[in-house]
């Protein structure tokens, strides 16, 4: 089938658009959405943060109603490319003007956003030792699956389709944008691990796209063919190039902001345990500033009974190292004994 569509130029990245209603209506929500909750707040809220959201939601808009859309149905590696784009670029984008930050600061804790965020389906995806590694397994799923042959032929498929990349990446990154403050640092540091990992297999997909000798995906059941269009393998093997440089590229970033990720989260916890020491120092040290307690230490002193408080003198003289009195750590030393 031969549609009035011109070969593809740099020009036409931003001339061409095709509107997607259902992506036109996520914007508008979202845009107006945002402005409501900066004007509700009762604190600055910085500029840079809208200006970044501003730009996800633009380049949401161009990946779903523009250049990359109205080549989707023709050839292959546009549609690879919009794909790619939608699930890995535009979430960190629109993450990063921190609308969930915004969302709660105005709603307060305990509202919806915060019991959806913190469902198990929610979690489970942004824990940073399982999302990683959905990368590869859903790159098989929408580019192997019959998934590319139903985006193409129905249009309102497509349209889902964008939207729950957008929100699949959207809690994949959850962790790498500083959302949830919990994470301990033996988790992000593992993640980072399944992230290098990871790094390599991403690959697969890319490769296999990109050196078969045959057909791999259901896209070209439903692909409109125009006079100047590649052959389908060409256009295969392109895609798998784009997938194959993209899923090797986009780790970089990815493992950068787990790598930040994980100096915040041991930082953290070295506060925490030096705040826990720093307690347990002073409640050691405390009836030293109680004069109540000198008093009745010199009476028993006057009786020749000091040896357990000369004890406790000489324990309040150093800092007793933290598994000593840990119980976990404790039984874990009675095992071994």
């Amino acid at each position: 089938m031969d549609l009035a569509l011109d070969r593809p130029d740099v020009a036409g990245a931003l001339t061409q658009w095709s509107v997607e209603p259902l992506a036109v209506v996520v914007v508008v929500v979202l845009a107006v959405s945002y402005a409501y909750g900066v004007r509700r707040l009762r604190r600055p809220w910085p500029r840079g943060r809208s200006a970044t959201f501003a730009v996800g939601l633009l380049l949401f808009l161009w990946t779903t109603s523009g250049f990359p859309e109205v080549y989707a149905g023709s050839l292959f590696w546009a549609w690879t490319a919009q794909t790619l784009v939608l699930w890995l670029f535009v979430p960190i984008v629109v993450l990063f003007g921190h609308p969930l930050q915004l969302a709660r600061a105005v709603g307060g804790p305990g509202s919806r956003l915060d019991r959806v965020l913190q469902s198990k389906p929610v979690r489970v995806v942004a824990n940073p030792l399982i999302g990683p590694a959905l990368v590869p397994a859903l790159s098989f799923v929408l580019f192997f699956g019959p998934l590319p042959g139903w985006a193409i032929g129905s249009p309102p498929v497509g349209w889902l389709l964008h939207l729950a990349l957008v929100l699949v990446g959207a809690v994949m990154v959850l962790p790498l944008v500083g959302f949830e403050d919990d994470i301990s640092s033996l988790a992000v540091g593992l993640s980072l691990a399944i992230g290098s990992f990871e790094l390599v297999i991403d690959a697969l997909p890319g490769i296999v796209l990109r050196l078969n000798t045959h057909l791999s995906t259901s896209y070209f059941d439903h692909v409109d063919r125009h006079s100047w269009s590649p052959t389908p393998l060409h256009d295969q093997q392109l895609g798998g190039g784009i997938l194959w440089t993209v899923a090797e590229l986009i780790d970089l970033p990815f493992l950068f902001l787990v790598f930040r990720r994980w100096l915040r989260a041991d930082a953290r916890d070295a506060a925490n345990i030096d705040a826990v020491l720093e307690a347990e120092r002073a409640s050691r040290r405390g009836f030293d500033t109680d004069t109540d307690a000198d008093a009745d230490a010199g009476a028993r002193a006057d009786t020749h009974d000091a040896g357990p408080w000369e004890d406790i003198d000489a324990r309040t003289e150093r800092d007793v190292p933290w598994w000593e009195g840990d119980p976990a750590m404790e039984r874990r030393l009675r095992r071994l004994q």
